[in-house]
């Protein structure tokens, strides 16, 4: 009778969810560039300068921004830098300072460069952003970390978050070994050594710094085990470990 009545319990179960099918997908591929000839780039150019006109709609500049998004050629470059350094949108500006990646490194690091040492770019972090984030792909040097090591300690407000990841996004990919002091900095959570001193920041500079701190204290981290290997809770810790480890 008890087997009977067990055997009603069990039938009444829903049945077990089929396995999920693998995830057979392959992935994206990466999009292809084509270098243009020179005629072709010519024309390319007189189109875009034409979009880009200050009458044109953001529909427009987009479209004609479409229309090189897999295209390369040096003739591109200067239209492309003007955008950046005096269009109004910052969508558009940001989208074109990714666009500078599809050059030849040869061609787009000393272009990258000149805009990241331009103040009209400067004073627009998410397109600098995206300027760092086309340097770390196009190129870079530890020569020219002299060039943009400046960018991350100027502020901490809100909008300077994107270029803090970026430029720490750049450290760990190139490992970066000049950046080990700007990281020690930035490892411990901020808060005041003496909040009584004459020379303390003000309260709003705290909570600024601390807030960026929090979202991204974590690359800090992971910048500083791509470059010694070992990680560490403290910037106490870790100049303990590099006096006894200097980096070579």
């Amino acid at each position: 009778m008890l087997a009977c009545l067990l055997a009603s319990l069990l039938s009444w179960q829903d049945p077990a969810p089929p396995a999920p099918a693998p995830d057979t997908a392959p992935p994206a591929a990466k999009p292809v560039v084509v270098a243009l000839d020179d005629r072709a780039a010519k024309e390319a150019v007189k189109d875009l300068e034409l979009a880009l006109k200050d009458t044109a709609s953001l529909a427009d500049k987009n479209r004609a921004l479409d229309k090189i998004a897999d295209r390369s050629h040096e003739r591109l470059l200067k239209p492309l830098a003007t955008l950046i350094e005096k269009e109004k949108s910052v969508l558009l500006r940001k989208r074109a300072a990714v666009l500078l990646r599809n050059h030849p490194p040869a061609l787009a690091n000393p272009a990258i460069r000149k805009l990241l040492a331009n103040p009209r770019v400067q004073g627009h972090p998410g397109v600098a952003a995206e300027l760092v984030r086309s340097l770390a792909a196009c190129g870079y040097t530890a020569k020219q970390w002299s060039e943009i090591q400046g960018l991350f300690e100027v502020d901490y407000h809100a909008e300077r978050v994107p270029l803090h990841e970026a430029l720490l996004d750049l450290i760990t990919q190139h490992k970066e070994k000049q950046a080990v002091d700007l990281l020690l900095r930035n490892l411990d959570e901020p808060v005041p050594e003496n909040e009584h001193h004459a020379d303390n920041p003000p309260a709003e500079y705290w909570e600024a710094r601390w807030k960026a701190w929090a979202i991204w204290k974590g690359k800090v981290q992971e910048a500083l085990f791509a470059i010694t290997g070992q990680r560490f809770s403290t910037a106490a810790e870790a100049r303990a470990w590099l006096a006894k480890n200097p980096l070579r």
